[in-house]
């Protein structure tokens, strides 16, 4: 008798053969040439349908291509002009000067160098008279400028003008547009 799973028997799997590898390879082939080959009668069609388009656009014009260097007259427009309030000044365009008024040493010269991080002009920074709270005097006309110094030093700060009266009182604050005061709080 004979065993049904013995090699060549009925129960026996099939073994492929060695064709059946490439013409797994030709059906690769066979699809990759037929989709560069569609590819590239979509690309054909795409290019005829532009080329049909831009000349029926033409035809719409009156069949004539525009006239090489003529130029095209705009449509006349009405100007208004109307002036805005003028923004704050960027930060290097203000000179700023820093004061120490805490009574501790050292507190200017970092507060001086943390402005210019932020691209303020700083002056070469000081002491003042102690005073409690802390200040950010400009001149007359930059109140937005004032405000945006006192977000940039961080300090809970009030704002005031640098006039030529509290100027006097404070050395190198002639050349500055604002001057910030360090108070003790």
């Amino acid at each position: 008798m004979t065993d049904p799973s013995a090699p060549g028997g009925p129960g026996a799997p099939r073994r492929r053969s060695v064709t059946a590898g490439s013409s797994f390879t030709r059906s690769i082939l066979g699809a990759f040439a037929r989709g560069t080959g569609l590819i590239a009668v979509a690309l054909a069609i795409g290019i005829v349908l532009l080329q049909w388009s831009d000349a029926s656009t033409d035809a719409a014009a009156g069949g004539q291509p525009p006239v090489v260097g003529t130029p095209a007259a705009p449509p006349p427009t009405t100007t208004t002009v109307t002036t805005a309030p003028p923004g704050p000044r960027a930060p290097a365009d203000l000179a700023v000067l820093v004061l120490n008024a805490t009574g501790k040493n050292a507190q200017a010269k970092p507060m001086a160098d943390r402005l210019a991080v932020v691209g303020y002009r700083t002056l070469t920074p000081g002491t003042a008279s102690r005073r409690p709270d802390s200040v950010v005097l400009c001149r007359p006309g930059l109140d937005r400028e004032a405000t945006a110094l006192v977000a940039a030093t961080g300090l809970p700060a009030a704002i005031g003008i640098l006039d030529a009266a509290a100027a006097a009182g404070m050395q190198g604050a002639a050349q500055a547009d604002c001057v910030v005061i360090i108070g003790a709080r």
